[in-house]
């Protein structure tokens, strides 16, 4: 990823629609004043040959028909009444999403949590993608939550809101590119490590609320996913022992 070609996309002064364009041409949007959150298009990362080890956590369906789609990964077999379109909404914490040390700028080197969209919609070589109103991205102590209401009541890791870039004819969207249907990742979502408050101090007892609100489905399955290769993240408390292990070392040494 780190080799992966970017330039900063800024929003046309001149574009009639608000819209965010993450494609060939604006291959990243970076969505904060500092840069750091950052949507990156990946090209022919094909799923069959790719040294990526794909666990979803949340696939989407329109069952065939355009439907206007609100999903999340509840992780709660018992209640899917608000969540219908989802066929995957698997639970899962920050310690199994991992995180890995990536160089946006030049001499700022961070931790960054990764999100991998497979998205399979209608469309051709202009107009490939996926349309996304909103993503939110929470943390919380549940495993499972009930309702959208109950994820969104963690706390606030990441936000994409389309009320931001909209001119008022509700087309500000963040549109991202999507290739060869569902056989390639299409698009990658960095977040800061730092950006998601832990629970007890601990990233196993740290769960990811994901939820995506509103796009329009035409095709197949999308599905949001992480690397089940990434190195897990030591525990805090774990690396304080560590450390603590450490220094009562050095002082028996020095006895």
């Amino acid at each position: 990823m780190a080799s992966l070609t970017v330039a900063l996309l800024a929003l046309s002064q001149a574009s009639l629609e608000a819209v965010i364009v993450v494609n060939g041409t604006n291959p990243e949007y970076r969505d904060n004043l500092n840069g750091y959150d950052a949507y990156y298009t990946l090209y022919d990362v094909n799923k069959s040959s790719a040294n990526f080890s794909a666990q979803a956590f949340l696939t989407t369906d329109a069952s065939g028909s355009s439907a206007d789609i609100t999903a999340y990964n509840h992780g709660n077999t018992e209640n899917n009444t608000d969540n219908q379109d989802a066929s995957v909404y698997s639970s899962f914490t920050l310690a199994q999403a991992g995180a890995f040390t990536y160089n946006p700028n030049v001499g700022d080197e961070n931790n960054f949590v990764a999100f991998y969209l497979s998205s399979n919609q209608q469309g051709n070589s202009s107009s490939n993608f996926y349309g996304l109103d909103g993503l939110e991205i929470y943390t919380s102590a549940n495993a499972t939550v009930s309702s959208i209401t109950e994820a969104r009541a963690g706390n606030l890791a990441y936000k994409f809101d389309s009320l931001r870039t909209d001119t008022g004819n509700g087309t500000g969207q963040l549109q991202l590119f999507y290739g060869s249907g569902n056989s390639n990742w299409d698009v990658v979502l960095y977040v800061p490590l730092t950006a998601f408050m832990l629970v007890n101090n601990d990233y196993e007892q740290t769960y990811i609320q994901f939820v995506v609100d509103t796009y329009t489905d035409t095709a197949g399955f999308d599905t949001w996913q992480y690397d089940a290769n990434t190195t897990l993240i030591p525990e805090p408390s774990s690396s304080l022992l560590i450390s603590l292990g450490a220094i009562l070392g050095l002082l028996r040494r020095r006895r």
